[in-house]
């Protein structure tokens, strides 16, 4: 058997990765605003897709297989697991307002600003641009950067303290089967 805690903080060393990528971004659209839009757009692109795939892979197999476990082990009266819960909504939420903020980017004001400057910009108006997308993506950052650190801090050895040997093979076996849902 494979230590699933071992395979879920893989996971969140190779989501951080790519994370990084979100990360330079931000930066390089604060400082220089519209004029960083066309080398961002692809990356952003990228971790937009990673997002809305192995990061939501990940949350369900920790919302699915591992935190049902802790709560049987310790009891489920709203503890780690609910902030962790709660936690997946608010980076889930952050993540589908990043890809849509990209998105309006992309086919809203974009296109527009490369083709006519700031007439075409202005009617595109209420579409995205690099302020919104480095503002929502510092707030996806951030909710990531904390949630991780509260799992391997604190969750993830508490579930190597609470769990048997039998438990987080039952929690390896039903991470695998999400995983080959998704294959």
């Amino acid at each position: 058997m494979h230590d699933p805690i071992d395979q879920l903080l893989a996971e969140h060393r190779e989501i951080m990765a790519e994370v990084e990528t979100l990360r330079r971004a931000v930066l390089d659209l604060r400082a220089r605003g519209d004029a960083a839009l066309p080398g961002a757009v692809p990356a952003l692109a990228s971790v937009g897709r990673m997002m809305a795939t192995r990061l939501l892979r990940h949350a369900r197999k920790e919302d699915e297989a591992l935190f049902p476990a802790i709560e049987h082990a310790l009891g489920a009266g709203g503890g780690p697991t609910a902030v962790m819960r709660e936690d997946h909504r608010a980076i889930h939420e952050r993540a589908t307002v990043f890809r849509e903020t990209l998105r309006e980017l992309n086919e809203v004001e974009h296109p527009a600003i490369v083709a006519g400057g700031a007439r075409l910009r202005a009617l595109a108006g209420g579409g995205a641009d690099a302020a919104t997308l480095a503002e929502t993506g510092e707030q996806v950052v951030s909710l990531l950067d904390l949630h991780f650190g509260k799992e391997e801090d604190i969750l993830f050895p508490m579930a190597r303290e609470a769990l048997s040997r039998d438990a987080l093979r039952a929690v390896a076996e039903r991470m695998a089967a999400i995983e080959a849902e998704a294959a």
